[in-house]
């Protein structure tokens, strides 16, 4: 409730600071509602994420962003553009989108209404682990000069540039486990409104794997003017499984933007054609629904073995429980503390006695840190990194219908430096810079990743788990 009542506050505040007034000129109000593809995928307003949809991925999107306007002798209005979009992944890592801006100009009561030009857009994601990891992509986009051009009774923008456009971005994601970074690298090929140019933008997002998240972007592009247009958003989101709720604030950086407009829309997930591999919910903790209790799955995790002395398995499979209880239909079931690797058979029978549907074993392969501090010279200068190597053997067992069994071979990687540092001539002191928390960040990291690997095995071989 209280996230909520947060969410419906920002809400509340961007309808207020619409106020921020612009001039009606055609230069500014067409730098206001430049046809753009919005992101189908995560991402807020303009700096889209590589991160693709998935095989038979289906996103529908309704974005507004408004600001006021003063029109010569007719009297203060509002503009607004909603952005309606569709968003499909055709493989796993291909997305087409598809976006339609809807525009309305209100002043001195006359008003104008229709729709802009179409703008499609094919995005390449390359995915990496999920819900960590890095994306990297390619997208092009095209706007299409298929918008409203009646009569107008409000002469306060023009509805469609009657030219195309082609633009191209090269997307990159750094995806942490409560924070994630965007970057957006384009150049617009060719317009015979706009001077081509660079497109550049980036954007973080804070609270990664909880209901409310928080986002920030920047993002510039050439202007109608000549130079560039800036401007910088920020802006929320509420997860809610397969709805999600959004608004934000912009900020123009430019003279050719309104000093304020406030921005507020909604996305819904589903699937078609295909099995739900991702959703807005495989990112947050939440509230279990009452189709979370009809399609609930228990699901045992056992400790790993090997490297007992260590807690290696033992910390694995904590990881492992956590990162399942962000789904709201997954229920962890205890049983126990011991470690064991379990063959199919005896899974089985563990799942039979301890009431789960699906359990998860294991055994620890390798658990090794390795420090070193090269190039140097000679015991004197050095670069000193530290890396924990990791790697497991992994089985999934479902009990139910097909009994199937996942077995995977996963590893991890985690790194530490500390840049320049100077050894003594007498003895080597290389391995000894790093206290007792940095070396658990280091293990961390490994373990993440081993996690990440497993989540993304799971929602590539089972219906039952989102992904």
């Amino acid at each position: 409730m209280n996230t909520m009542k947060r969410f419906l506050g920002l809400l509340a505040v961007c309808t207020v600071l619409c106020g921020g007034r612009a001039a009606a000129q055609g230069v500014l109000a067409e730098n206001v509602a430049s046809p753009f593809p919005i992101p189908m995928a995560e991402g807020l307003f303009r700096v889209s994420s590589a991160e693709p949809l998935g095989k038979g991925g289906f996103n529908i999107r309704y974005l507004t962003e408004a600001y006021q306007i003063s029109v010569g002798k007719v009297g203060e209005g509002t503009s607004f553009t909603g952005h309606l979009g569709l968003g499909y992944g055709l493989t796993n890592s291909l997305d087409f989108t598809a976006s339609l801006p809807l525009m309305l100009d209100i002043a001195g009561g006359l008003a104008k209404y229709g729709t802009g030009d179409i703008v499609t857009a094919f995005k390449l994601g390359f995915p990496s682990r999920f819900p960590s990891g890095y994306y990297g992509g390619l997208e092009i986009s095209a706007t299409h000069p298929y918008g409203y051009k009646g009569r107008q009774a409000l002469n306060v923008r023009p509805y469609s540039r009657s030219t195309r456009e082609i633009s191209t971005r090269v997307l990159f994601d750094v995806n942490r486990e409560a924070v994630g970074f965007r970057l957006n690298l384009g150049y617009l090929l060719s317009s015979s409104m706009r001077t081509p140019g660079v497109m550049l933008g980036g954007a973080v997002e804070i609270g990664r794997g909880q209901i409310f998240t928080a986002t920030a972007e920047y993002w510039q592009e050439p202007g109608m003017t000549g130079g560039q247009t800036r401007r910088a958003l920020l802006g929320a989101h509420m997860n809610l499984w397969w709805l999600r709720l959004e608004a934000g604030v912009e900020k123009g950086l430019s003279n050719d933007l309104p000093s304020v407009a406030g921005v507020a829309g909604l996305r819904v997930h589903t699937t078609i054609g295909g099995k739900a591999k991702k959703a807005f919910g495989g990112r947050t903790r939440r509230l279990p629904t009452a189709k979370d209790v009809s399609t609930a799955v228990r699901v045992a995790v056992v400790n790993f073995s090997g490297f007992e002395h260590q807690k290696a398995g033992e910390s694995v499979a904590a990881r492992i429980k956590t990162a399942l209880g962000r789904y709201g239909h997954i229920r962890v079931v205890d049983v126990g503390g011991g470690a064991e690797f379990l063959d199919p058979d005896t899974a089985l029978r563990m799942a039979q006695l301890s009431q789960a549907d699906v359990v998860i074993t294991g055994r620890i392969l390798r658990y090794e840190m390795d420090r070193t501090s090269r190039p140097n010279l000679p015991l004197v200068v050095g670069f000193p990194q530290t890396q924990a190597l990791m790697e497991a053997d992994v089985r999934v067992v479902d009990r139910r219908e097909n009994q199937e069994v996942l077995a995977a071979h996963l590893s991890g990687a985690g790194r530490q430096g500390r840049g320049v540092r100077l050894f003594p001539t007498s003895g080597d002191n290389r391995t000894d810079y790093l206290n007792v928390i940095e070396k658990e960040r280091v293990w961390e990291e490994a373990i993440q990743q081993v996690v990440n690997g497993l989540l993304e095995e799971m929602a590539q071989n089972f219906t039952w788990f989102p992904g």
